[in-house]
């Protein structure tokens, strides 16, 4: 954790670590047997078309002209993949191998082998939200809104997000090849860069130059962001802080447990979220009433759209519940609640089994939170962190050119 002594040793930017989203996992996982009949809007059962299916398979084996590329596993693996993707829930719901599932797991620890990015694909080609300081895509000059054009001499720009993240992931001490196009750069840019270990802390704290306001991050929402969450607000408190920024850009989500936990440290006797199931009738999901620690402190939340999933959950809360005031950029949009369902072969399931509402009822499900004060990072600028602010002067502060971070500081009457 930082303090205000002039030291670098936290995590900066956001983090995913493996190279995919992270997004709103409940903390459960199961293995069960996959249901062969579905039900339609009404709640009817029906059931697939298996021969129809049985005679698109026997065609693709008896025909397709590459032999190699109708192995049992491949199509196996195709069809689960098929199926997920025509239920729509892109970037959320999700297909994933043995070693994809063992990745997810890693980096909601806190840990990957990899070079220490976050990276969606909604902008066609797999974009770089955010990276992770001291990283290796950090130390050889990767940036927030990079865009990966190949790795290791392949055209990503129509490959899923999960399997560029195959592409990427490796051994410790591998290197893989990246070629970068950057917006405002004359012609691309390619880094070759080692993997490593990768471990992050999900909070940081650091007072804002001669003021009385602290910037606490969180990065993600792994297992232990909750606690750290509130030994970062427990050390401003004591320090005097007079207010709080929040800041959640670029958090990729994680498990909702440890969002709900956070927002619990802001808020008493409140409404996390909305969970609705298949019925269609909204749950409300509570915080828990005897965790809250600074109920009245001045707060300013942070988000742009990196801020995802169950990060999206808790800026929704605090806003819907009158407790925080949004600034930034719209969100990610991410609405769903997973589950992971394991399968035989030890792959996975990653299932929306439950759709999130904000507490006053809001979908933002592909929509994502839109702040109450839109700012916009400007193109080639770097949003600061916590590691940033302890060795700028209140001057460097100003002329840094992060507008969301200064308009929060202006809220606050800083």
């Amino acid at each position: 954790m930082i303090d205000v002594a002039p030291r670098r040793n936290i995590t900066r930017r956001a983090v995913r670590l493996g190279l995919s989203l992270l997004l709103v996992m409940s903390a459960s996982f199961a293995a069960v047997p996959l249901p062969v009949t579905t039900a339609d809007e009404h709640g009817a059962r029906s059931e697939p078309d298996l021969a129809l299916l049985e005679e698109a398979l026997a065609i693709i084996q008896e025909r397709f002209v590459d032999t190699a590329a109708v192995s049992a596993e491949n199509l196996t693996s195709g069809a689960i993949r098929g199926m997920v993707e025509a239920l729509g829930d892109d970037g959320h719901t999700a297909y994933l191998t043995a070693e994809q599932l063992q990745a997810e797991r890693d980096a909601l620890d806190g840990r990957v082998t990899g070079i220490g990015v976050v990276i969606d694909q909604r902008s066609g080609t797999p974009r770089v939200v955010s990276v992770v300081d001291g990283s290796p895509a950090d130390l050889v000059g990767l940036r927030p809104g990079d865009l990966i054009a190949a790795v290791d001499g392949v055209d990503v720009g129509r490959i899923p997000v999960d399997e560029v993240a195959d592409l990427v992931r490796g051994g410790e001490d591998t290197q893989v090849r990246l070629v970068i196009e950057r917006p405002g750069a004359v012609g691309e840019l390619e880094f070759r860069i080692v993997r490593r270990n990768v471990e992050v802390d999900p909070a940081s704290w650091a007072f804002i130059p001669d003021s009385d306001v602290a910037v606490v991050r969180i990065v993600q929402f792994s297992g232990q962001a909750g606690r750290q969450a509130r030994q970062a607000l427990e050390a401003v408190i004591d320090k005097g802080a007079t207010g709080i920024v929040l800041d959640l850009r670029g958090n990729p989500g994680g498990y909702v447990s440890e969002a709900i936990e956070v927002a619990g440290l802001f808020l008493d006797d409140a409404v996390a979220y909305l969970e609705q199931g298949r019925s269609g009738e909204p749950v409300p999901v509570a915080i828990d009433p005897d965790s809250v620690l600074a109920p009245d402190l001045p707060l300013a939340v942070l988000v742009d759209y990196g801020t995802a999933s169950s990060a999206e959950i808790l800026a929704a809360a605090l806003r819907d519940n009158g407790r925080a005031w949004i600034i930034g950029e719209q969100t990610f949009g991410t609405g769903t609640v997973l589950n992971t369902f394991g399968l035989s072969d030890g792959s996975a399931l990653r299932l929306g089994v439950l759709k999130w509402l904000t507490p006053g009822g809001a979908d933002v499900f592909r929509v994502g939170v839109k702040p109450d004060t839109v700012v916009k990072l400007p193109a080639g600028v770097l949003a600061l962190d916590p590691g940033d602010l302890v060795s700028m002067t209140a001057l460097e502060l100003a002329r840094s050119g992060d507008l969301p971070l200064l308009r929060a500081m202006e809220s606050l009457g800083t």
